[in-house]
């Protein structure tokens, strides 16, 4: 068991996670899904499962990027029918390795810096660039797009 203090600590870093990322993960959400419910049910799924889950992720090398797949999970699981609401977002998933396709969606089309894309995703700088970089080769139009 652990002490009360302890808990009220992790707790504390609980609900300072869910505050600071809460809104990015809606923003994302938004951007994949269609229905509104989907992206109300896919951030509290995410974040149902990081909280059951917090002192195992807080253990490992990336609890950012733990949680972020689970966030891609359950946006594809409430995705499978139904298209996002914008072609294009849809065509960035469809030609593009995930962690491209979210490089651009974040850094291009919600207007996050690259530092911030790879913290929410867990990943280093120069993976978010070389994502990028991959979009912009690949679907040069799309990639480029502007933010919005």
């Amino acid at each position: 068991m652990r002490p009360r203090a302890a808990l009220a600590a992790t707790d504390l870093g609980f609900a300072a996670f869910t505050e600071r990322n809460r809104p990015r993960y809606t923003r994302y959400a938004q951007a994949r899904l269609a229905q509104a419910a989907h992206v109300t049910g896919a951030v509290k799924a995410t974040l149902v499962y990081a909280q059951e889950d917090w002192y195992w992720l807080l253990g490992q090398p990336s609890l950012a990027a733990d949680v972020w797949e689970e966030l891609r999970y359950q946006v594809r699981a409430l995705s499978g029918t139904v298209s996002a609401r914008d072609a294009d977002v849809n065509r960035l998933y469809d030609g593009l390795p995930e962690n491209s396709a979210d490089s651009v969606l974040l850094c291009h089309r919600l207007g996050l810096a690259v530092s911030e894309a790879a913290e929410l995703m867990g990943l280093e700088i120069p993976t978010v660039q070389a994502g990028l970089a991959v979009a912009h080769r690949a679907l040069p139009y799309l990639a480029k797009r502007g933010r919005t």
